[in-house]
């Protein structure tokens, strides 16, 4: 392998390292992470006791008022108002639902907290083909926080008609009250418009004062996720919480983490977001959240049916009217801009995101435009990508043949100074050579590091992408997720936990492609291994074998992507070598060589002169 191609790979190498460096945390960090930690042990620890203690308190309260309770089978008056306060008439009820509709969702909507009890997303469906549901039902729990008694609207049972109301636009109405008295009571409007994911909210309090004291209102958001998808590992990787400081920047907690994750807000919230792999459900406001409140993800590992339990603590602004809106729906990139409120920040497309927005999306779909098979668009879309690369690859193949052609120039430099301590010599020596014959020495790297970005994009892209999700092509059904032609249901120690329990034909193709690529580039760079130096073969080797492991649970989509730029990049490869001669090459080297002007060394070149002599004194002495 010739000098640039080592260079070129030693500094994506260095890229890639440099990032791990540079993002990896601190040992101060990581103590203050295990403080923390350990800090929300002891508060979890402290509460499940006081929980423990709770329990025990109110089985005594439950069996006293059971005593007391009259030949109908109803706790008195008097428990209840102990208990609920002047709420105690909401206290007990039964649970109705209404159900507002449009073309993309239905809802189901409860009078127990009156709130959102289900969400079903239309036109999708889980991986085992079921109808595909947003929030947990029972699990999910929205209400405000009533500092007369320490209880939640959750808990109470409003009042309403159950009759869902058209407006004049045919957008779909209903409203539920919590009322302490005719004068005093809190109302929820609900509002779903056709055609959207979003349902606005509208809460409305009158007379409140006295019950709520606090400056604001304090709102507690709660639900279990379901796992949707073929992978629960993958989809739970993938699901977080996500917020959006009001004109700030988004953040998110580490969805890849075991251990459950809190987080402050320390700003005004315009949004929070519960996101899933491919869906989200997120509550958003008009305006802003108030400063403070916290989010909260616990890790649920004990069901094969639930990933997360997610909460968001969140402080409304205390007035008569606020505005809130619910968003229920697929994490389509389209779809999340339209919201306007920068709900598209949910997805995570890595550093060179900019390039998947403008670049590869608006290919992507304008090819999904006309041509319905997925494994299609993903072959046209590479061959594109490869086109528009095509300079770039033309470019760098040159510089590997002007090296490789040069060699024998660059071996005879190396003989007139084997002695190490002409290595200054033998490096302006060198790097003359270059100059007069027309070689760039960064000529084959350059165009490695340019393509670098589009490369991370795609890799961001394909997982990250609803269009693939339950599309099949060829032996995969589903390219959003990974591709298996053999599969196992016994554990095997090591090999289970590193490669999984099946087998992806994509990822076997793909690093056997990379092989066959490393085989070509080393037959033109004709390589000779330096002493020091890694074996850049080998290295490409177990590269190759790594990549099975990494890619045995990833998209097959991506796989498959992959696969196809080495395919391309080969035929490419053939291609350039009918057009580029080494020997047309050399000729116009050593026209170059002649026509190259007198050397005359610059004052800067002189000064440069002077201290390598020097420097070699000084190791001599």
């Amino acid at each position: 392998m010739d000098k640039n191609t080592v260079i070129g790979t030693v500094l994506i190498c260095l890229l890639m390292v440099g990032y791990y460096f540079f993002t990896r945390p601190s040992e101060e960090d990581l103590q203050r992470r295990a403080q923390y930690l350990d800090s929300l042990r002891n508060v979890e620890i402290q509460k499940e006791l006081q929980r423990q203690q709770d329990s025990i308190v109110a089985a005594e309260m439950l069996k006293k008022e059971l005593e007391n309770v009259d030949s109908t089978g109803v706790v008195p008056e008097e428990n209840l108002i102990r208990e609920y306060g002047s709420f105690y008439k909401s206290a007990q009820g039964t649970q109705e639902f209404s159900t507002l509709e449009n073309n993309l969702i239905s809802i189901e909507m409860s009078n127990k907290g009156g709130k959102p009890y289900r969400v079903l997303v239309k036109d999708y469906l889980t991986h085992k083909q079921t109808p595909l549901y947003l929030l947990a039902g029972d699990s999910t729990h929205f209400g405000l926080l009533l500092s007369e008694i320490g209880r939640s609207t959750d808990e109470m049972y409003f009042t309403t008609d159950g009759v869902v109301q058209s407006t004049a636009d045919s957008s779909q109405k209903i409203s539920y009250r919590l009322s302490v008295n005719e004068f005093s009571y809190i109302e929820y409007t609900y509002v779903l418009p056709q055609n959207s994911y979003r349902l606005s909210l509208n809460i409305k309090t009158v007379g409140m004062d006295k019950y709520i004291r606090e400056s604001r209102f304090n709102l507690l958001w709660n639900s279990t996720l379901n796992v949707l998808e073929k992978s629960k590992n993958s989809e739970s990787i993938n699901t977080t919480i996500v917020w959006k400081y009001f004109e700030d920047d988004s953040e998110t907690l580490n969805p890849r983490s075991k251990d459950d994750e809190k987080e402050k807000l320390s700003g005004q919230v315009k949004w929070v977001c519960f996101k899933q792999h491919f869906f989200s459900a997120a509550l958003i406001a008009d305006d802003r959240f108030e400063r403070g409140g916290d989010v909260y993800s616990k890790v649920l590992t004990n069901s094969d049916t639930t990933m997360k339990e997610f909460t968001a603590n969140l402080f409304l602004p205390k007035a008569e009217s606020t505005d809130l809106s619910f968003f229920f729906g697929p994490n389509h990139l389209p779809v999340l801009k339209s919201q306007e409120v920068e709900l598209e920040d949910i997805l995570d497309l890595g550093w060179f995101g900019f390039i998947t927005k403008y670049a590869i999306v608006p290919i992507f779909n304008w090819l999904r435009g006309f041509i319905e098979n997925m494994g299609l668009v993903i072959l046209l879309m590479t061959i594109i990508l490869k086109l528009i690369l095509f300079p770039l690859t033309f470019k760098s193949y040159l510089s590997t043949a002007r090296m490789r052609v040069i060699k024998p120039y660059v071996e005879e430099i190396n003989a007139k100074y084997p002695d190490p301590a002409d290595a200054m010599k033998k490096q302006t020596a060198t790097m003359d050579l270059y100059k007069k014959v027309g070689i760039n020495p960064m000529g084959g790297c350059l165009p490695l590091l340019i393509q670098f970005p589009i490369l991370v994009a795609m890799f961001r892209f394909f997982p990250a992408s609803i269009e693939l999700r339950q599309e099949s092509f060829l032996w995969a059904d589903d390219l959003s997720t990974y591709d298996s032609i053999f599969e196992w249901t016994t554990h095997i120690p090591i090999i289970s936990s590193i490669y999984g329990n099946h087998i992806s034909l994509f990822t076997l193709l793909m690093a056997a492609s990379m092989i066959v690529v490393n085989k070509i580039n080393t037959a033109n760079t004709a390589p000779v291994q330096t002493p020091g130096m890694p074996n850049m073969n080998v290295m490409m080797w177990i590269m190759s074998i790594m990549m099975i492991f990494w890619f045995n649970d990833y998209s097959a989509g991506l796989s498959y992507y992959y696969l196809l730029a080495n395919v391309i990049t080969m035929l490419q490869t053939v291609l350039i070598r009918q057009f580029v001669n080494d020997e047309k090459v050399l000729k116009k080297m050593e026209a170059n060589k002649a026509k190259a002007p007198k050397k005359t060394k610059s004052n800067f070149q002189k000064r440069l002169e002077q201290m390598a002599k020097e420097q070699q004194k000084n190791l001599r002495k």
